[in-house]
């Protein structure tokens, strides 16, 4: 008997010929995309160029949602893109160093802060932006939240209260 054949006693991977199949899992990246699209659930994926129809479906419609369900990356891109409507390289600048952060931190995720139009797949306005004399500034409100104590309350600290 084979050593090979002893350290690799499984049914599943034998054929009637003695020699093992091996398959091939789909890219973790293409599964998502078929996950994320409803649309290619009924199709077949059997070549290159399938994957290429389906990337190329990706592309076109992935900016197509709503500001705050856009990806990070993706968020940061349509914000470059805001910033190039300005002509003067100082502003640019300026926003560039004030925008991408501001989205890194999270505080760029709300549709009511930024006027996103997913037609056209860019930024039409930032209402928290302001300009002053030239220079930028974020109006940016922060809720702040109770702090409970972490304990209850006797009945003595509720009559002081």
């Amino acid at each position: 008997m084979d050593l090979k054949g002893v350290l690799h006693e499984k049914k599943d991977d034998k054929i009637s010929g003695g020699a093992s199949i091996r398959t091939h899992k789909k890219p973790m990246q293409l599964r998502d995309i078929e996950s994320r699209s409803a649309s290619n659930k009924h199709e077949n994926i059997n070549t290159d160029e399938d994957i290429k129809n389906i990337l190329k479906k990706e592309k076109e419609n992935i900016y197509k949602k709503k500001w705050n369900k856009l990806d990070l990356g993706l968020k940061i891109n349509r914000i470059r893109l805001f910033i190039e409507q300005y002509e003067d390289e100082s502003q640019k600048k300026e926003l560039t160093k004030l925008l991408i952060p501001a989205c890194k931190s999270g505080k760029l995720n709300k549709n009511t802060d930024i006027i996103y139009d997913s037609e056209n797949c860019i930024i039409t306005n930032i209402k928290i932006l302001k300009e002053i004399d030239g220079h930028f500034s974020l109006n940016i409100t922060e809720v702040k939240k109770k702090q409970s104590s972490g304990r209850s309350k006797s009945n003595i600290e509720r009559l002081l209260k």
